[in-house]
């Protein structure tokens, strides 16, 4: 049987379809087998902003809170009793050793010391005709000694009475100011009454407690200050620390004596002592830079001169309203001001200096590298 045309065609397309996919497998090339993904390098570093502090040498001060206190305060009391019928000062006046502050009625005290010394006259002549007699041997021994305590009695009348007398005067016991007047004229006053209240404040005393690891700071005789409410500062010396704790919080009693030539001061305001320490190396910096590590050290964050982060433990050797005193760093030190929060000891960054702005600075790499420390330091 012949095969038509449309046959022989189809055996035609037949083979060259064969032979073109026999041709493709012979000469395609296998893929590349799959590689495990290689991490790209860059240079990008952390940039942290850092500004260069150089010590300098500072007083330190050990600050004590107190308040001001009088040198001496004496509550005045009645020694008789008695109404009171004159008061020649009144609270807030300053008064001089002696002064007359309150009379109290004397009653008859007068008239019976008038008694009481005629009394004394009369025992001397008794005795002094019984030691006449004693001599010429019309008197024996016994009336003499009668006649002596009879006129030493007598004598001890008139003393007491003096006292009395003397004791219806209320006078300051020393220079100071009255306060807490507690009698006015009419007022009758009990034997040991309390009358008023007397301060001196030639000198005056700040006072204040100290924490016992600062106690060995703190020596007798050497030279503070004081600084009042108002902000007057006062030179003194330390006269006293106490040898004995307060229980409650550990601490321990300091006072500062302070001459007070005008003898006017208030009692109870709210005060500081200032005692000068060992002179030492210290930068200034804001609180905000100091950081704790994960041992709970306190540190702060600064740049080697190989570009790494580093954390320095550090002393705080004072504060002031500005800032705080701390020792303990690298002289000089580049502090990491911005950033230290993202960076961690050992890491390499990229280091600003405080003249540009961190965000300005990106893509600008003829900034980034530190000077080395010891550049500056001579």
């Amino acid at each position: 049987m012949e095969l038509n045309r449309s046959h022989y065609l189809a055996v035609g397309a037949s083979v060259l379809i064969a032979i073109w996919m026999a041709s493709g497998m012979l000469t395609s090339t296998p893929p590349d087998s799959p590689e495990a993904p290689v991490a790209k390098e860059t240079n990008d570093l952390f940039a942290v902003q850092v500004e260069r502090y150089i010590a300098e040498q500072i007083t330190p001060e050990l600050m004590i809170h107190g308040e001001t206190q009088a040198n001496r305060r004496v509550d005045i009391t009645s020694e008789v009793e008695g109404k009171v019928t004159k008061i020649l000062a009144r609270e807030g006046d300053f008064v001089k050793k002696g002064q007359l502050i309150i009379e109290i009625d004397p009653q008859d005290k007068p008239q019976r010391l008038k008694q009481a010394r005629a009394l004394v006259k009369q025992r001397e002549l008794e005795y002094s005709a019984n030691e006449k007699l004693l001599g010429q041997g019309l008197q024996n021994k016994t009336r003499l000694a009668e006649s002596e305590s009879l006129l030493e009695s007598a004598k001890a009348q008139v003393k007491a009475l003096e006292i009395d007398i003397q004791g219806t005067q209320i006078r300051a016991p020393f220079d100071g100011i009255l306060e807490n007047r507690n009698a006015e004229i009419g007022t009758y006053l009990r034997m040991g009454s309390a009358v008023i209240t007397l301060m001196d404040f030639n000198p005056f005393i700040i006072k204040g407690y100290v924490a016992e690891k600062d106690l060995h700071k703190i020596k007798i005789g050497s030279e503070a200050s004081g600084k009042t409410l108002e902000g007057r500062t006062f030179a003194g010396k330390i006269r006293y620390v106490s040898s004995q704790s307060y229980q409650a919080s550990r601490t321990f009693a300091v006072e500062l004596e302070i001459n007070n030539p005008t003898e006017r001061q208030v009692n109870g305001v709210s005060a500081q002592i200032l005692i000068p320490l060992e002179k030492t190396n210290a930068i200034l910096i804001s609180p905000a830079l100091l950081s704790l590590n994960d041992k709970g050290v306190l540190g702060a964050k600064h740049v080697n001169d190989q570009q790494l982060v580093e954390f320095s433990p550090v002393e705080l050797v004072t504060a002031q309203s500005d800032g705080v005193w701390i020792s303990g760093l690298p002289d000089p030190v580049d502090l990491i001001i911005t950033g230290q929060s993202f960076v961690s000891s050992g890491e390499k960054v990229k280091p600003v200096f405080k003249k540009r702005p961190i965000k300005d600075i990106s893509s600008d790499e003829s900034v980034i590298s530190p000077k080395p420390l010891t550049a500056e330091a001579n």
